[in-house]
């Protein structure tokens, strides 16, 4: 891992921890202080050798890359997402299934990290997704459509959030770490802290 001297998250257990499951995927884990959070491949400059970088502004933002690349079960640009059939339809379940995994990641995040960093993080990670269905410049439509997927499709939601819960804490451990630090803090679901979100 590369991390910025005197960053905050720099000597935090789980930081390491998530980086060592990137390491073992192929990845160079860069940990800096600029809003820059990514999956790609290796560019001419990069640090290390691996064929892929993650970046990441700290704990939180490593947690929700993490997420995705386990749900991917690779390392791949954009974790393989084709920008290209954005706006995204929730009507078509492929498309679904990729707020389904936005979501998954929003949650598990938070439910690694302390409970005061929940609320916060989750309402911004979901507050940048609307741009992906043609909700840019209308968040409150997007949070609409979130509502009206979930109550159509909320059993897509919670077998996604089941699977990815349990492949993060298994990739945790095969990474070597304790069970009490693969486990997240909670087993947070995704009803609740949609409630404090509209709330």
């Amino acid at each position: 891992m590369h991390i910025e001297v005197a960053h905050p998250d720099a000597t935090r257990p789980l930081l390491h921890a998530a980086g060592r499951v990137l390491t073992a995927m192929g990845a160079e884990v860069i940990i800096h202080s600029i809003d820059d959070n990514l999956v790609r491949s290796r560019q001419p400059g990069d640090p290390g050798e691996a064929p892929f970088i993650v970046a990441a502004a700290g704990l939180p933002n490593l947690l929700h890359e993490l997420v995705h690349v386990l749900q991917a079960g690779r390392l791949a640009d954009d974790h393989g997402l084709d920008y290209g059939q954005i706006p995204y339809d929730l009507e078509r379940a492929e498309h679904r299934r990729i707020l389904w995994d936005e979501l998954a990641c929003c949650v598990i995040s938070c439910a690694y990290l302390e409970p005061e960093q929940e609320e916060p993080w989750f309402a911004e990670q979901v507050g940048i997704q609307g741009v992906f269905y043609g909700h840019d410049e209308d968040p409150e439509g997007f949070l609409a459509a979130v509502e009206r997927a979930v109550q159509w499709h909320g059993h897509e939601l919670a077998a996604v959030l089941k699977d990815a819960y349990a492949t993060v804490e298994a990739a945790l451990l095969a990474s070597g770490s304790m069970p009490t630090l693969a486990r997240p803090r909670a087993r947070l679901a995704f009803g609740p802290l949609w409630a404090r979100l509209r709330a």
